[in-house]
């Protein structure tokens, strides 16, 4: 429960802060309307991405009270399975706090504007770009690897606790 009121949160907070990027300088500002441009499409492509895989958190979540909910029920579950389920779980905690980190660890678009040369903006951007497909593809990967998982070990529980 503190997650999904977490995640909201963040997102809202998120949300806000990228209609932050969406605002065009004044007449004083130090970039030309080419370099606004430029980083502006920098910023909402990596949101595109973000908010791609962002709404995949809650079948992260899913997926691993799945697993834990099967190792902590079924009685003489076989030692590698439920070792397969250890690790399969904190590959999906581990891509579930990859992209809070990444969200906790954002800097906006206006804030930095206000602080950086258009260069810097730039390379920072491009690099939040790497950073975010390495969180999409943990999460599409420890997702399909849960998947797999629960299928290859029938589990058919769907209980959400």
């Amino acid at each position: 429960m503190h997650k999904i009121v977490l995640v909201l949160l963040i997102f809202s907070g998120l949300a806000t802060a990228c209609g932050d990027g969406n605002q065009q300088a004044t007449s004083d500002s130090k970039f030309s309307q080419e370099q606004l441009n430029e980083q502006q499409k920098l910023w909402d492509e990596l949101m595109v991405v973000h908010d791609e895989v962002m709404p995949k958190i809650s079948n992260i979540h899913k997926l691993s009270r799945q697993l834990r909910n099967h190792q902590e029920t079924t009685s003489g579950l076989a030692v590698d399975a439920s070792e397969q389920i250890d690790k399969i779980v904190k590959q999906l905690d581990d891509a579930d706090e990859s992209m809070f980190s990444w969200m906790n660890n954002l800097r906006q678009l206006k804030p930095l504007q206000d602080t950086e040369k258009h260069e810097d903006i730039v390379k920072y951007l491009k690099s939040e770009q790497e950073k975010m497909g390495k969180v999409k593809n943990d999460m599409l990967s420890s997702i399909k690897d849960g998947a797999s998982l629960i299928e290859a070990l029938g589990i058919t529980n769907t209980k959400a606790e």
